[in-house]
């Protein structure tokens, strides 16, 4: 449960209350030296207060001035957290039920805290067969802290049935309190229980174990509180945490069974329900989980506390809803669905439940709206092209698309909180927009579409979505390039070859110019101006100098923009000049849809003494491999006299998602291989 309290660990910092009538001055007096920075004055207060309250044995005093005498040593001496655990092994020694309970639990609260804070310490130390200084918890290995925390837990509920009568209201002066945390954890037993709880529920489990070790393995402690009550637990594996956390469960379970009202034993029911889930180790435990859960809830359907079992259900769907897969795994599509509807039933039934209150957090999860836009980063000139819509609780979209400049560009790419994208988009001129409708399956899971975007003349576009409504809060962007200019890196050993190629047809495209920026982070520091040959290409020689490169590339009335390439020196000790052959494949676009076909055209090349061609009437097979390596389709294929093939396949429209590759090679003793 959330509705819980806890005791304010000096560790923390943390204050107490201040209640008691014949106290209340005194302690405002060391909260006021404490807000002015004056610890000393303030302990000097605490001991006054703690003299008082010797006298007159006020034995929740005794321990308020225990934790505020600790909380002040931390500020003001040196080895203060050994001093702080012997003053409380002190307080213990002199001390009865149940204020000796109460010290034993906030010393095992002490242990467990500094283990947390230095988990790697112990991590690191080997086991003794004894304490290697056994007044200094600090030197001690893992398993013996464990030991010693799980002591004092164990102290701590000593006389269970006394602390069953002990109400928790006569402790309010160290407690912080939450509204109805004592209808759910009443007594002093309870309070202490639960403490313990977050010690014995814990994960780690880096400690050694015996090979008795014991587990959940048994799907009667998912039993029903009545079955589980009369459960026999046992395991020769004594340390186990998880041993202890479930007997400590029992003995709740069985003490809370005679309450008139249910609260505290759902509350310690669902506890031991969730710790389970999450410890177990036999197969689906989510079946008898809700099993019992639903169970539970029947037994109880007439009081709000059944809300509660029922936000967990709920919470249970809402997590396999999440594992749905569209085309691989469809098993619980419509688990979400089935979540809104217990949701809204106890909303309508207990509106003023807790239950009620975690189920409206969870059904705005559920609801939650999302958006995506996927693009290729480049699109041809005037051609319409497709987004991949990625989105879920979005019944229609509001499409803009607006011109970038290149400084827009660079700028939008580098913001990355959300505010500031919104509001530098909105500043910009829209060039096209339009509305799409999407399809609401009603399961309020993730869905996938696309959309058709109208041809864009040359240059840098961002498509802006979001939903009709003015929600500003969903809202999905990305930046393209429209130009019909592509590269292909056709570098050797020993030089950089780029070749610039129409991207429709693979064509290369002679007299180019072509601006070169060597950046050395992100200030351009030489430029050099060149031409395409005849192949398209242009060349540069390898130095040991290491850059990065961006280029620009004019052909007529269209620019492209290609950057981040990175030069750096390879060396090459083979004296003989060699040949090398190369590939490369291009697609019609980055993203399918499962049944649709490729379209993908390729480039053979030849290179020779730094001097490339393209390879004509080249046998080449074209292989089209799934997301597991296995081919799904081959196409035998020639290149024409300008070393280019073209070809297309279908993807399956069942089987895995993921990527899948188109691989082409040479029939030609495989003097070349590449793959896209």
């Amino acid at each position: 449960m959330n509705k819980t309290f806890a005791i304010i660990m000096i560790l923390l910092f943390a204050n107490l209350s201040y209640s008691q009538n014949n106290y209340s001055d005194l302690w405002k007096s060391v909260e006021k030296f404490e807000v002015e920075g004056l610890p000393k004055s303030a302990l000097e207060v605490v001991e006054t207060i703690s003299t008082k309250a010797i006298k007159e044995s006020n034995n929740v005093q005794r321990i308020k001035v225990l934790l505020f005498k600790s909380k002040f040593a931390l500020i003001l001496e040196e080895d203060a957290q050994l001093n702080i655990i012997n003053n409380f092994k002190t307080e213990i020694s002199q001390s009865e039920f149940p204020t000796k309970n109460i010290l034993e639990n906030l010393l095992a609260n002490l242990y467990w805290q500094y283990f947390q804070q230095n988990r790697w310490q112990f991590y690191n130390r080997t086991k003794t067969s004894e304490k290697v200084d056994k007044d200094d918890f600090r030197t001690w290995d893992l398993q013996t802290l464990f030991d010693e925390i799980s002591l004092h837990y164990q102290n701590s509920l000593e006389q269970q049935l006394l602390l069953q009568l002990e109400d928790l209201k006569n402790f309010d002066e160290l407690l912080i309190l939450q509204e109805d945390s004592k209808t759910f954890r009443p007594t002093l037993f309870d309070f202490l229980a639960h403490n313990a709880l977050k010690f014995y529920s814990t994960d780690e489990n880096s400690i050694s174990q015996p090979a008795y070790k014991f587990e959940i393995d048994n799907e009667e402690f998912l039993n029903d509180t009545q079955s589980f009550s009369r459960t026999n637990i046992t395991s020769k594996d004594s340390t186990s945490l998880q041993l202890q956390a479930l007997k400590l469960y029992q003995e709740l379970t069985k003490f809370h069974l005679k309450d008139k009202e249910p609260y505290a034993l759902a509350d310690v029911d669902i506890n031991r329900l969730l710790n389970l889930k999450q410890h177990a180790t036999f197969s689906d435990i989510d079946t008898k989980l809700l099993e019992t859960l639903k169970a539970e809830s029947n037994r109880l359907k007439s009081h709000e506390v059944s809300a509660l079992y029922d936000f967990e259900i709920a919470s249970i769907y809402f997590e396999q809803g999440n594992t749905y897969e569209p085309t691989t795994d469809e098993t619980h599509r419509w688990k979400l669905k089935e979540a809104i509807e217990i949701i809204d039933a106890i909303v309508n039934k207990f509106p003023k439940s807790i239950g009620a209150e975690k189920c409206q957090v969870l059904k705005q999860q559920i609801l939650q709206s999302s958006l995506q836009i996927t693009a290729e980063s480049h699109l041809p000139i005037n051609s319409n092209s497709r987004l991949l819509i990625r989105y879920k609780n979005v019944e229609n979209l509001a499409f803009k698309v607006y011109q970038l400049s290149r400084d827009q560009y660079e700028t939008l790419n580098t913001t990355y909180r959300k505010e500031e994208q919104l509001t530098f988009i909105k500043k910009l001129k829209v060039d096209k927009q339009w509305q799409s409708n999407l399809r609401n399956e009603n399961d309020f899971q993730i869905h996938t579409t696309e959309v058709v975007v109208p041809a864009l003349d040359n240059g840098y576009f961002v498509v802006f979505a979001s939903p009709e409504t003015s929600n500003e809060q969903t809202f999905a962007y990305a930046t393209l390039q429209v130009t019909n200019i592509a590269i292909v890196d056709k570098s050797d050993s020993k030089n950089y070859v780029y070749q610039v190629i129409d991207r429709n047809n693979g064509q290369p495209i002679a007299n180019a110019k072509v601006t070169l920026n060597f950046r050395r982070g992100n200030n351009i520091e030489q430029t050099e101006q060149k031409t395409t040959n005849s192949n398209g290409e242009i060349q540069l020689i390898m130095t040991r100098d290491r850059w990065r490169l961006d280029m620009i590339v004019k052909n007529k009335n269209d620019i492209a923009y290609f950057d981040a390439y990175n030069l750096y020196r390879y060396y090459n000790d083979d004296k003989e000049e060699r040949v090398t052959y190369n590939a490369f494949l291009f697609t019609d676009r980055s993203i399918y849809r499962p049944g649709q076909t490729v379209y993908f055209k390729g480039i053979a090349m030849k290179t020779e003494n730094g001097k490339s061609e393209v390879l004509e009437k080249e046998a080449v097979i074209a292989t089209l491999f799934d997301v597991n390596n296995e081919i799904i389709s081959q196409d035998n294929l020639k290149t024409n006299d300008f070393g280019s093939i073209s070809g297309e396949f279908i993807l399956p429209s069942n089987g895995l998602n993921g990527e899948f590759r188109i691989e082409i090679y040479s029939v030609n003793n495989n003097r070349f291989r590449s793959n896209t």
